[in-house]
């Protein structure tokens, strides 16, 4: 089950204001957008849950916060960085149907080019959001993250944002999707995940990425290496990278998916088999790329990426595995 919150996100900078100096534009080509996949409420959803609880304020306050600790738990929010191009209006189809309805804020479709206009917003978790008790509790657990940046040289219009993004380090995992790999207008391309300040990437235990923004297999091998080096440079805590497969790619894939821990029961009550193919074709390019460095004896910045696995697994499995780890 999927679930959004509206994570839109404003011109800005690395924890400043937002700046643009394009008088042409006023609008960037590259910036990215924040939403919240899933809040890991699966089981707190149930048609059988009580309407409410008004008893709650009367039971004693160390009763109550031990209460809303266990709604902290682990979040998948994505990062999708868009491209002002004739793409636009399916990579916002593409970001809509990984959730579950609207923003309640977004871009103004209406626009000549079909761009619009960023806006605000915060991924904030559920325990942000309730009264003052339970966000003070959340507060302990949760911190503002992700301001990003673009620079001239690949966009028309500079464009940066401060840290808007509500995130447990701990718990929460980071799901990139989008252009992973945006290019200007002389074929010269940025990660994505540049775009971020390492301070927080490094950070992140752990990290997906949608598999059809690979390319595969319509790119080189080189490439596609080229692609998961990055994201795994970029997030070195992540002992793994998870590749999220949409309905119909696992053909694409060659998957050969063993069954995994057993899943969070569902609407139904039925418990399902999360299921992970960890022997794929991204581990195979992984492997070859990386085998002239694994036999090294020194430990460089190479070195210490050569057991990070490249794991396939379903989108939909993708909240309980990571639940899981």
């Amino acid at each position: 089950m999927c679930f959004l919150e509206g994570c839109n996100t404003n011109r800005g900078g690395y924890g400043g204001d937002a700046t643009t100096t394009s008088a042409d534009t006023g609008r960037p080509k590259f910036w990215i957008e924040f939403r919240t996949f899933d809040d890991g409420m699966h089981d707190m959803n149930k048609a059988s849950r009580p309407a409410s609880f008004p008893q709650f304020a009367r039971l004693p306050p160390e009763l109550r916060l031990k209460i809303w600790e266990l709604l902290v738990q682990p979040r998948i929010v994505v990062a999708c960085c868009l491209e002002r191009d004739g793409r636009l209006q399916e990579r916002r189809a593409q970001l809509r149907s990984r959730t579950a309805g609207e923003s309640t804020e977004g871009y103004n479709e209406d626009d000549d080019d079909s761009s619009g206009g960023m806006t605000n917003g915060s991924c904030s978790p559920v325990l942000l959001r309730i009264n003052h008790e339970a966000r003070s509790v959340g507060l302990r657990f949760y911190e503002l993250t992700f301001s990003w940046r673009i620079s001239k040289l690949l966009s028309d219009t500079p464009v940066s944002q401060p840290a808007r993004v509500w995130f447990n380090f701990a718990l929460d995992a980071l799901y990139l999707t989008g252009e992973l790999e945006a290019f200007d207008a002389y074929g010269f391309n940025s990660p994505m995940v540049y775009f971020l300040r390492p301070e927080d990437t490094r950070r992140v235990r752990h990290v997906a990425c949608a598999f059809a923004e690979l390319g595969y297999p319509q790119l080189e091998s080189d490439q596609i290496f080229g692609c998961l080096w990055h994201v795994a440079d970029r997030f070195r805590a992540a002992k793994r990278l998870l590749l999220a497969l949409s309905p119909g790619e696992e053909e694409v894939a060659h998957c050969k998916f063993s069954a995994g821990r057993t899943g969070k029961a569902g609407k139904d009550g039925q418990r399902g088999v999360t299921l992970m193919d960890e022997d794929n074709i991204m581990q195979k390019i992984w492997e070859g790329w990386m085998g002239s460095v694994s036999g090294q004896r020194s430990r460089d910045d190479r070195t210490q990426l050569v057991d990070k696995k490249m794991v396939l697994v379903r989108e939909e499995s993708l909240a309980d595995v990571i639940a899981g780890c």
